[in-house]
């Protein structure tokens, strides 16, 4: 190689740099228009728990030998009922216990509470399920009801931004085995729990260049899924439906 192969070469890869670092203000900057009321609202909640981060360790850490599972738990109840926002759960867990100590409670009580969801929905029939979730929903997730493939209902698990917990109810009506959803709810779940937990650790631990960079990570992932959730449900849809006709 020359010494004028080797400048261009240099050259090449500077641009790139360039262009790459360009992108990404440019994707920061239609983020932070788009959603910039969110980030004032994620900054000041921040702000406030770490003005007062150890009294959520202390809190759960309270209850002893049983606050595992009083943390286990409270992620059962959020699946079950949804009281509160599956992501905080997950992300407080990585706050109070660390990466993998949270990954592995918050995996416990989301599959626990994942599996009373179907366990509900297959015993009490599509009557109470069409109480409990909505029509919107039931419309477009209904054709996995019909459908016995786990591999559809595992794309959509693994997929961030469709409602995981809904569709728990709704594969309790499918032909779908229990120990097929298991695999599906536990396995589907865990890189988004393992995200979130992460991103509590770092903000505890104060690793605030970790932390907001996957954050900027997180709202890319999720400004595409919501660009394109649809456009996958409906080729999910098309898949399902000319599996289940063939």
């Amino acid at each position: 190689m020359n010494a004028n192969q080797s400048t261009e070469i240099l050259l090449y890869r500077r641009k790139i740099f360039i262009y790459s670092v360009l992108a990404g203000a440019v994707v920061l900057a239609v983020l932070g228009f788009f959603f910039w009321d969110n980030l004032v609202q994620v900054l000041e909640f921040l702000k406030r728990i770490q003005a007062k981060k150890d009294l959520f360790r202390d809190w759960i850490n309270s209850f002893g030998v049983w606050s595992p599972l009083v943390f286990i738990a409270t992620q059962v109840v959020q699946v079950v009922f949804s009281p509160i926002p599956g992501e905080l759960t997950g992300f407080l867990g990585g706050y109070i216990y660390g990466v993998w100590v949270s990954t592995l409670y918050s995996t416990i009580g989301l599959s626990l509470g994942s599996y009373l969801a179907f366990a509900i929905g297959r015993r009490l029939g599509r009557p109470f399920v069409e109480k409990l979730v909505s029509r919107a929903i039931l419309d477009k997730f209904d054709f996995l009801v019909s459908n016995k493939g786990a591999w559809f209902a595992f794309i959509f698990f693994s997929i961030p931004g469709f409602p995981k917990d809904y569709m728990c109810y709704l594969l309790g009506l499918s032909p779908l085995r229990t120990r097929s959803f298991l695999f599906v709810a536990t396995v589907g779940r865990i890189p988004g729990t393992l995200v979130l937990s992460l991103q509590g650790a770092n903000l505890y631990n104060e690793r605030y260049g970790l932390f907001f960079g996957f954050l900027v990570g997180i709202l890319i992932v999720g400004a595409l899924t919501g660009y394109y959730k649809e456009s996958i449900r409906k080729w999910l849809r098309g898949k399902a439906e000319k599996a289940a006709s063939g």
